[in-house]
């Protein structure tokens, strides 16, 4: 379903979970704020701007094409060209999972998953990210809303062969997984993607007070005590 390079996969998937302490800190200094003690309410907003903006560098660095939606003056989105014209969007999995259930029919995630029609054909596989009840009587206004997602993407040379979202959940274990959503908003396909994250091992060694660049192997330590008994061999001599 994916196709992407196994590069950019792997990209994206360590972009939506990394937490970086610096770039925390300069937000903090941004607003005023570096004792934490006064408001952050822009937080969340920074945290996404982090995110979309290093999707901008990756897809740059792999000379592939991106799209910046609008929602309304608050909120902007990035967006993935694939190589088949396929479109990636980016979600937490808590917010994916209400959107589908609770969400309006014009949030631009659903919008988008209207170009999903070749999907329509496959089974549901999780009656957890699907909408608990469809009314039939709504689909006269499909067109309408594909409309509106058109219009949206009015960007682009035509229009996306598929949608495809990356979900993502660093709350306690971090996990990212790709879905797709056929056109009733029912999830059709899915794949865990969470063995591509990568430990930030200097950000632990970093928070247990170790400086990674210092660190010595055990085979560095071992050969370090050899030498020294050497030395302390030939001053005996």
């Amino acid at each position: 379903m994916i196709s992407l390079q196994k590069d950019v996969v792997k990209s994206i998937v360590n972009i939506l979970v990394l937490d970086d302490p610096e770039a925390r800190q300069l937000y903090l200094q941004s607003i005023n704020n570096e004792s934490g003690e006064g408001t952050q309410n822009s937080r969340q907003q920074q945290k996404w701007d982090f995110r979309y903006n290093s999707l901008i560098e990756m897809a740059k660095r792999f000379d592939l094409q991106y799209v910046k939606v609008s929602r309304g003056k608050l909120w902007e989105a990035i967006l993935l060209v694939g190589p088949e014209s396929e479109l990636y969007v980016f979600f937490s999995h808590k917010n994916m999972k209400q959107i589908i259930k609770k969400g309006k029919r014009n949030h631009y995630l659903k919008l988008l998953n209207l170009f999903n029609g070749e999907l329509d054909k496959l089974h549901p596989i999780n009656l957890q990210l699907t909408l608990p009840l469809y009314d039939d009587t709504e689909e006269e206004n499909t067109e309408n809303l594909k409309g509106q997602a058109k219009l949206m993407l009015s960007m682009m040379e035509k229009d996306p062969s598929k949608v495809i979202v990356f979900a993502f959940d660093n709350s306690f274990i971090s996990t990212v997984k790709a879905f797709a959503f056929n056109t009733k908003q029912e999830a059709v396909w899915e794949e865990d993607l969470t063995k591509l994250i990568e430990p930030n091992y200097r950000l632990v060694l970093m928070d247990d007070y170790v400086n990674p660049d210092k660190r010595d192997s055990k085979s560095t330590l071992e050969a370090k005590k050899e030498k020294k008994q050497i030395v302390s061999l030939k001053n005996i001599k």
